[in-house]
């Protein structure tokens, strides 16, 4: 996707993107900081995550997405941290705390969780770089110039990433050699999706954050919590439907509405 030169919605639409941080206002800045930080948090997780299951996935291919999957996490999180530290300070500050934090110790619930088998771990692919790839694609052409053209790369990554996930999820149920490889018993990856499916719909957020709408007011992002909410059930609930897998109910296990 190209980059628009201009904001192409909310208050700022028609002007030119912001390039510095100096040309921000202040409540632009907030919001922006903010958003930045949250990702790179779930960057870094991740990659902690995946880590104990780099050459223990049942495939020489699944070891080697396995492998990238955490180098693009890790790339992804320095460009934020490259970015937070453009704000001065408290961008630096917030910077060096992700990059100390461990596990338990993440902004997010569902970064705290360790995998536990390697459906586990696919299954979260499947769910939660699902959910990444949502919250990219609304920042794809954001009025701060060069997170949007960072977009245009990370973007791909995720849906990469996510789509790993379900192709493998789709041959753990399908085929029972994968299932054997993956040392699969039955009801396992329906577990992993119950595990992860109330935990994916929270990283959204609350649907009523007052940080999200000002994002959308501010070209930052081109949806709300609650519509990328809305986006990523109607996807996600369709392809479990399909696998034959059960949708967990929608408040089942939820911790932020």
């Amino acid at each position: 996707m190209s980059v628009s030169r201009a904001v192409e919605w909310g208050v700022l639409q028609g002007m030119r993107k912001v390039e510095t941080v100096e040309q921000m206002p202040e409540e632009y800045r907030q919001v922006l900081l903010k958003l930045i930080g949250a990702l790179a948090s779930t960057e870094f997780a991740s990659v902690e995550q995946h880590q104990p299951w780099i050459n223990r996935g049942p495939t020489p291919e699944d070891r080697y997405i396995q492998a990238q999957i955490a180098a693009d996490e890790a790339h992804q999180g320095f460009i934020d941290c490259r970015l937070l530290r453009s704000f001065g300070p408290d961008g630096a500050a917030l910077a060096d705390d992700l990059l100390r934090r461990k596990m338990g110790e993440h902004q997010l619930d569902a970064f705290n969780v360790p995998f536990e088998s390697w459906i586990d771990t696919i299954a979260f692919c499947f769910t939660m770089d699902l959910v990444a790839w949502y919250h990219l694609r609304a920042m794809e052409n954001s009025s701060f110039a060069p997170w949007a053209r960072e977009m245009t790369s990370m973007v791909h990554e995720e849906k990469f990433h996510a789509s790993f996930g379900a192709r493998r999820i789709a041959d753990a149920v399908r085929n029972p050699e994968y299932a054997r490889l993956a040392e699969a018993a039955p009801g396992d990856v329906q577990r992993a999706i119950d595990k992860w499916y109330p935990r994916a719909l929270d990283t959204f957020g609350k649907s009523d954050s007052r940080a999200s709408q000002l994002a959308v007011a501010y070209g930052l992002r081109r949806w709300g919590n609650a519509e990328l909410r809305r986006m990523y059930r109607e996807d996600i609930d369709a392809q479990l439907t399909a696998l034959g897998l059960t949708v967990p109910p929608e408040d089942r296990g939820r911790k932020i509405l």
